[in-house]
């Protein structure tokens, strides 16, 4: 693990854009909407900076998305015209970057979700994978 933690520290220094976070439901451990802010505290603890951490989340994820999808709607800036999914948080993640965690609500797809609707979203999707664990 110290290695790892040396080896993403010393890309992230030299300008190699990195990127947290999967779809992917295959694998163990990874459960969309809380494996993303274990990634958060990892990337903390390999001693990268708060702003590094948060442009591996957005801005990164983004421009990835833009170079595989070039002529579909454009990601990663907020602009007028731009696809950008926002979260409105009570502190600044520059400060702290658990408040990510209690977001107040998130902006997706066009959509506004405050935090009751986050909360359902949440809890259904860790009974989902309880219920899944609990059948292996």
């Amino acid at each position: 693990m110290d290695f790892l933690k040396k080896f993403t520290k010393a890309l992230a220094d030299a300008g190699v854009p990195l990127i947290i976070g999967t779809d992917s439901p295959s694998i163990p451990g990874v459960v969309p909407g809380f494996s993303l802010h274990q990634d958060l505290c990892a990337l903390e603890a390999a001693g990268l900076s708060r702003y590094q951490i948060l442009c591996a989340a957005t801005r990164n994820a983004g421009e990835l998305v833009a170079k595989a999808k070039p002529n579909d709607t454009k990601f990663g800036i907020i602009e007028a015209g731009d696809r950008a999914d926002l979260i409105l948080s009570e502190k600044n993640p520059l400060d702290d970057l658990m408040t990510l965690k209690k977001a107040l609500g998130v902006m997706a797809n066009g959509h506004w979700y405050d935090r009751s609707e986050l909360e359902t979203i949440l809890n259904n999707i860790a009974a989902k994978y309880e219920a899944v664990t609990q059948n292996h």
